[in-house]
């Protein structure tokens, strides 16, 4: 009886924490308009499964594809966004 109160204990309740997006990268799915205009969709990691959550974004529009960055949860299911810092330190690669 001890070894599954043990075992019990272990489970994951698999609930989304939302809060934990903050500070990923994400890919934009759906366009983000700016200004925060309204919304768009992007897909992120979180709690190992790959999520698609809303989008606003207070900066110019992020089109389909544009890599971004998680700053902050304005919703259940709504973070904000900005563009990728890392991805605008690479230059282009010459072909």
């Amino acid at each position: 009886a001890a070894a599954m109160r043990a075992m019990m204990r272990l489970e994951d309740d698999g609930t989304l924490q939302i809060q934990g997006a903050v500070g990923t990268s994400a890919t934009v799915y759906l366009t983000v308009p700016g200004e925060r205009s309204g919304v768009g969709k992007v897909h992120l990691t979180l709690q190992n499964r790959v999520v698609e959550l809303q989008a606003v974004t207070s900066q110019r529009t992020l089109p389909t594809g544009s890599r971004v960055l998680v700053i902050d949860v304005v919703g259940p299911d709504t973070v904000d966004v900005v563009p990728d810092p890392i991805m605008l330190e690479v230059p282009n690669a010459a072909v």
